[in-house]
């Protein structure tokens, strides 16, 4: 039984075009299942909780990373599957599932792979993607980066290197898994789970610390985070800890951001958590069927 939760203002409404393209596509695969618009920020999570209470056995997420994020927050410890059709701004999510448009979106929900993953908690708000805090999390709340084209991207570049210029590191303080303490100081951080960037690894948290990037790396940096919406963190992390658990606190308090949707203050606790998750991914060589 698919449900299927649509957020009509998700690509800046261009999701609302969409819609029947989509439904169509859907016909065509023989997995249409029942559809349901949301109103406002937060309703798809209990659209989700009560699909799960009503015994839908698929929920897909139809919009970008924020409507997929709400969609796991409601689904409790049910072991329902989750599928995705990108069509927002942020599509971060899907495309490390391997789904990088609607088309292959309503494909991959018709082959039905499934990958089980474990949520991580941030406080009360659960996330599988990515959590960052630090100069990303600033720079999105100071310079507008949802207006696409190159253009637009190399004005957004421009006042980025402004903004990274005056920007002032955190003092923070890190205590992994009970034992390990990190002092420093801190230009930008990312937590995401091992096994979401690469299926073969276990569940761990892997932590990305970030100095203040030199002149010469600053540009490409920036670039990579505005044109792709990727952290380049991954790339230019000066510390790397994998581990269980993690409390931060930083110096000033400074927000964090959740699979692109600022949530949270420090300080705050961020462990991996027994709960799962099961995506319908592209990803068929390390998939689960089921």
């Amino acid at each position: 039984m698919y449900y299927y939760i649509v957020n009509p203002a998700a690509g800046r409404g261009y999701n609302k075009a969409l819609q029947d393209k989509i439904r169509l596509k859907l016909d065509e695969l023989g997995i249409r299942g029942e559809w349901a618009k949301t109103t406002g920020p937060g309703e798809a999570t209990n659209m989700t909780a009560a699909a799960v209470a009503s015994g839908h056995t698929t929920i897909v997420a139809v919009g970008g990373d924020d409507t997929v994020n709400e969609v796991i927050n409601g689904l409790g410890n049910s072991a329902v599957a989750v599928g995705i059709i990108p069509t927002g701004d942020v599509n971060r999510l899907a495309g490390q599932l391997g789904i990088t448009s609607w088309q292959q979106g309503c494909e991959v929900l018709a082959a039905r792979r499934l990958t089980s993953y474990g949520l991580i908690a941030a406080g009360q708000k659960f996330f599988l993607s990515t959590l960052t805090m630090g100069f990303e999390t600033d720079l999105d709340k100071t310079v507008d980066t949802s207006k696409p084209g190159i253009r637009a991207r190399l004005i957004q570049l421009r006042q980025s290197l402004g903004y990274a210029r005056g920007f002032t590191t955190l003092r923070a303080k890190l205590i992994i898994d009970g034992t390990m303490k990190v002092d420093c100081d801190l230009f930008s951080l990312s937590i995401a789970n091992q096994k979401f960037l690469n299926p073969l690894a276990d569940d761990r948290l892997v932590i990305s610390l970030s100095d203040r990037p030199g002149t010469r790396q600053l540009g490409s940096y920036l670039w990579q985070l505005l044109r792709y919406g990727t952290s380049p963190l991954e790339e230019t992390a000066t510390s790397r800890f994998l581990a269980k658990h993690i409390v931060i606190e930083t110096t000033p308090p400074t927000g964090i951001m959740v699979d692109g949707k600022v949530t949270g203050r420090t300080p705050i606790a961020i462990r991996l958590t027994n709960r799962r998750v099961r995506f319908i991914t592209e990803k068929a060589s390390t998939a689960l069927r089921g």
